[in-house]
């Protein structure tokens, strides 16, 4: 970042000069709501808080707080709202119980937006029910950036954000699913748009040679590539800076169903499969991708279904500490809300209560009375950056 002139600062008849570094430094360990209030102060304020290297500073910052995102869905309004709260730390490891606050982010601009689809770094990007409509978030900034609606001709689409770090870039790819019906045959497809000012879609040419999609699902990304599962046997490997796609072999034991979950566990990829039915879980992590070899942990599930108090739970994945993350979906508004963390080499369970999700305004406002689903995400971070 380039030097600045130093700020002043008048006390009384003395003035006192503050270093530009100083600035930054005291800037960036600010609340994102309070940069965004500071930008009208002055150009100077607008021009640091809106430099790149400033927003990267923020950025990295914040990966060292993630936060657990939330999407509660109310079933009578048709309409979504954001939510994140504090993720637990290491400290907090040593209690079997603990509590968060929530912090109310933003609201989905349109019901048609229901299906999240991808949260990288921040940014998360929804497919509407419409299923070809996306849109990427930055609820951080508040920002919707709503991509070009995407010609399915019918077909089975699936959307997943994926980020380059080497040219600071995000991108969308969608999948579309080859449609066999009658003598209606028309092939599978890949799209790819980059979350820009020219924000359009590049169709990829042949990226899966004979590998025909009937179902694609999953999805995270990790390190530049996009990992998501196909006809319940591979997985695609879809690197976000080459465009290039890779199919990755699941072990023999694993069969992947609509509820595998893919995830960042420790900087590998992470698939997590759990049968309510037969109350167990597991976690298998790619070792090594090259040699396509693979390392599996099992838990169970009645001592969750007892801390949530219901037969029905799910995970989105894993926290910061490597802890998997477990939530009962169906929100009663009369009851607490709580997520439970299981850690694989400790083999504990530990329980935190999400509080200020119905309380004040917000629950008079908006009903939360009324049926309605929340989903949980680990490890947002807050981005200042405008897509």
């Amino acid at each position: 970042m380039e030097d600045s002139q130093p700020s002043l600062v008048h006390a009384g008849n003395s003035t006192t000069t503050i270093p530009f570094d100083l600035i930054i430094e005291i800037l960036s360990r600010l609340p994102a709501k309070s940069l965004f209030r500071f930008q009208t102060v002055s150009k100077l304020c607008f021009s640091t808080i809106r430099n790149k290297f400033f927003v990267d500073l923020f950025l990295t910052r914040s990966k060292t707080r993630p936060r657990l995102l939330l999407t509660l869905y109310l079933t009578a309004a048709e309409n979504q709202f954001i939510f994140s709260a504090p993720e637990p730390t290491d400290d907090d490891k040593s209690s079997s119980f603990s509590g968060v606050m929530a912090r109310y982010e933003m609201p989905i601009s349109a019901p048609a937006y229901h299906f999240l689809y991808g949260c990288v770094n921040g940014i998360v990007c929804f497919r509407g029910v419409r299923c070809n409509t996306i849109a990427v978030y930055n609820p951080t900034t508040r920002q919707v950036v709503k991509l070009p609606d995407v010609k399915t001709n019918g077909r089975i689409m699936e959307a997943y954000l994926g980020y380059d770090p080497v040219e600071d870039q995000y991108k969308v790819l969608c999948v579309i699913m080859r449609f066999c019906f009658g003598s209606q045959d028309i092939p599978q497809e890949h799209w790819v748009c980059t979350v820009s000012s020219s924000r359009e879609w590049r169709k990829m040419e042949n990226p899966t040679e004979d590998e025909d999609y009937r179902i694609a699902f999953g999805g995270t990304c990790i390190d530049g590539a996009v990992y998501y599962a196909v006809n319940h046997a591979r997985i695609v490997r879809f690197d976000v800076r080459s465009e290039k796609i890779d199919f990755i072999k699941m072990p023999k034991e694993y069969s992947i169903t609509y509820v595998s979950i893919f995830t960042n566990y420790k900087g590998k990829l992470g698939c997590v499969d759990y049968s309510c039915k037969e109350n167990w879980m597991t976690l298998w992590v790619l070792e090594d991708a090259e040699r396509q070899e693979w390392s599996s942990m099992k838990c169970g599930l009645p001592s969750m279904r007892e801390y949530l108090l219901g037969d029905f739970v799910m995970t989105q994945g894993m926290n910061h500490t490597g802890e998997l993350m477990v939530f009962n979906p169906l929100f009663e508004s009369s009851k607490p809300f709580y997520v439970c963390y299981y850690d694989f080499n400790k083999e504990s369970t530990r329980k935190v209560e999400i509080r200020g999700l119905k309380d004040g305004d917000f629950r008079r406002i908006h009903r939360t009375d009324d049926d309605h689903q929340m989903l949980c995400y680990p490890g947002h971070i807050e981005n200042i950056r405008f897509l």
